[in-house]
């Protein structure tokens, strides 16, 4: 079984922030390959959505996706639990986020890289002990003010940023369908 976990803050008052970019994607993406929608389990603080996948060779996996229903520096409570019920290992996990660091709206994905003072990550890697776990991450902008930073990715985009995210959905649902595909 794979896990994908879709990092992001609950809440109204989030829907549309920067840290919420990939819950914007995950809604096109379950939308647009006809899934099941999500359904909140109180036992993993988490709106999951399993599928029966079937790869181009024709085996059959699960997939697990999630979106903790907590805030991200706290997104273990659900993954860990979740990775504890189904015996999932830190490989068959890839974590989806948002990026202040990466050039202008470049979609980055990674095995085994280093976790670039983001305290969610810190937090799933801390519980696995290991860093040995996909990524996937877009670029969000950053504030012209170091500062400000917690602020900036609470805040909304600007029209045109949203156009431009627009243009990198499909560059995003092929990675994700290449790690379904793959061991």
């Amino acid at each position: 079984m794979k896990l994908i976990v879709w990092l992001g803050n609950p809440g109204e008052k989030y829907v549309k922030t920067r840290h919420n970019i990939w819950f914007f994607f995950l809604n096109q993406f379950v939308e647009s390959n006809s899934f099941w929608d999500f359904v909140y389990d109180n036992k993993y603080w988490a709106e999951i959505l399993q599928i029966n996948y079937s790869t181009i060779s024709g085996e059959q996996k699960k997939i697990l996706f999630i979106k903790p229903m907590e805030y991200m520096n706290r997104s273990w409570n659900a993954v860990g639990k979740i990775m504890n019920f189904y015996k999932i290992d830190a490989k068959d996990l890839l974590v989806i986020h948002d990026d202040i660091d990466l050039m202008v709206w470049k979609v980055q994905f990674k095995f085994w890289w280093g976790l670039a003072g983001h305290n969610w990550l810190k937090d799933i890697a801390e519980k696995l002990w290991t860093k040995d776990f996909a990524r996937i991450r877009i670029w969000v902008d950053r504030p012209a003010i170091q500062s400000q930073v917690s602020d900036y990715v609470l805040s909304s985009f600007k029209k045109e940023e949203i156009e431009k995210i627009q243009d990198k959905y499909l560059e995003f649902e092929k990675i994700v369908f290449e790690v379904m595909e793959n061991e």
